[in-house]
């Protein structure tokens, strides 16, 4: 037993020593780092700039083209992630030879399809049909609200997309499904068509010549990447939208829009859709769909693959600098091997491992590269400050420059992995030195 804790002790005291080591060497190599960069500030400048410009260059890369993925993701989400659509014209990402020719005479969605496939659909949360039928001007009494988004809605609208109101309410089910001339206006249109009143509920508007009573004003939220917002928008229902707007055009292509219920993956649901859809249509089993169902996931897919790409194309760009600046490393390393060469025989001599000298330059220049790397970060952070300032104050936009842990973490990584790569063969020489040839070469 005792000879198991003489054991164990003496093992304890092994490791203990040998992470001592460990940390006066790194301390010793920060020193001698510091040393190196004071006594040749030229040289030293020269060489951590190409380190510090690769990881500017890959970093400012990511973090732009990530910022812009993430405002385009964000921007793509307010049409609903979660949310199938149901109409004719199918959504293809990168085809360019879409057969339109094809589409074109698909029968468009309608009341009686969505009334069906509110019977049918058991995964379903909400359906609603909707129409986006373009810009209009919005008159009230004298003001003019140009180029206004006119869009109508069936009763469930409320249940897919999240509405909030400063004033009055939605649309009550009659309302909906018995064409009552009734409105919902957006924040803009409201600060446009009443400047100057409080009580905005129950004001009459006008579209095309036909009056509506607006019945509730929706919250501001601000517009996306795309412009996309309902602060623009008039919402009617959609039975009243053919009061004013030519349901039998050819282009003409309401869309269904269907959420699932908890806990229903959106791949179920697709096939139940496709399922009913077809029944409605009824649809042989030889006869291809003449309807699509789309989701949003096309366009974000296919945006994640183009960044990938470029984000690869920033790695190639910084690579070179990063290249560039591992020789330069590399060779203030062997200028430090050949100043301390007599030092480097007299810790041979007296009995240094030749892993404690490898690990003396290869941590010296992992340091310098990790300064190289810390001053290509604290770039990247000042200038997307800026950025963030000059888009947000000056241009007024709601874009948002994201710079994440993970690309601080691949900064520093890429520093680490340098300074292992650059200083690698002049610690080697350095701990495979001879003493006696080492001593003697002074």
């Amino acid at each position: 037993m005792a000879f198991y804790f003489a054991t164990s002790n003496s093992k304890l005291f092994y490791y203990v020593c040998a992470v001592s080591t460990i940390l006066q060497i790194f301390w010793q190599s920060l020193t001698l780092s510091f040393e190196e960069i004071r006594a040749a500030k030229l040289r030293s400048f020269l060489s951590l700039l190409g380190i510090s410009i690769g990881i500017l260059c890959i970093i400012s890369v990511r973090t732009a083209v990530g910022s812009l993925e993430m405002n385009i993701q964000s921007s793509l989400a307010s049409f609903g992630n979660d949310i199938i659509y149901v109409q004719k014209w199918p959504w293809i990402w990168g085809d360019n030879n879409y057969p339109w020719w094809k589409y074109l005479n698909r029968p468009s969605s309608n009341r009686r399809e969505l009334e069906q496939l509110q019977e049918k659909m058991k995964g379903a949360e909400a359906c609603s049909i909707l129409y986006f039928a373009g810009n209009a001007n919005v008159i009230a009494d004298n003001s003019i609200a140009e180029g206004a988004k006119i869009l109508g809605a069936s009763y469930d609208y409320n249940r897919i997309k999240e509405m909030d109101f400063t004033q009055g309410r939605y649309f009550t089910p009659a309302e909906s499904n018995n064409a009552q001339p009734v409105a919902l206006i957006g924040a803009t249109v409201a600060e446009t068509l009443f400047p100057n009143t409080s009580v905005i509920e129950g004001q009459q508007i006008k579209i095309r010549g036909v009056k509506m009573t607006v019945i509730g004003v929706l919250k501001k939220e601000g517009s996306d990447l795309f412009g996309f917002s309902l602060d623009n928008n008039v919402i009617v229902p959609f039975t009243f939208m053919s009061m004013f707007v030519n349901m039998n055009d050819l282009g003409n292509d309401p869309l269904l829009a269907i959420i699932p219920k908890k806990n229903v993956p959106i791949e179920e649901l697709k096939y139940e859709i496709k399922g009913a859809m077809r029944s409605i249509r009824r649809l042989s089993p030889y006869e291809e769909d003449n309807f699509a169902v789309n989701q949003v996931s096309v366009f974000t897919d296919g945006i994640a693959s183009i960044f990938s790409i470029i984000n690869i194309a920033g790695l190639f760009i910084g690579g070179f600098s990063i290249f560039v600046g591992a020789f330069g490393i590399a060779n203030i390393m062997f200028v430090a091997v050949k100043e301390r060469t007599y030092i480097i025989g007299i810790k041979k001599a007296i009995g240094a491992k030749k892993i404690y000298i490898l690990l003396e330059f290869l941590l010296e220049a992992i340091v310098l590269c990790l300064f190289g790397g810390l001053m290509g970060l604290i770039t990247v952070l000042g200038l997307f400050q800026v950025l963030q300032y000059l888009v947000t104050h000056v241009y007024e936009s709601d874009f948002l420059f994201h710079i994440t842990a993970y690309n601080v973490t691949l900064g520093i990584s890429i520093s680490i992995i340098v300074g292992i790569l650059a200083g690698f063969i002049p610690a080697w020489f350095a701990a495979n030195m001879k003493p006696v040839d080492a001593i003697r070469s002074s």
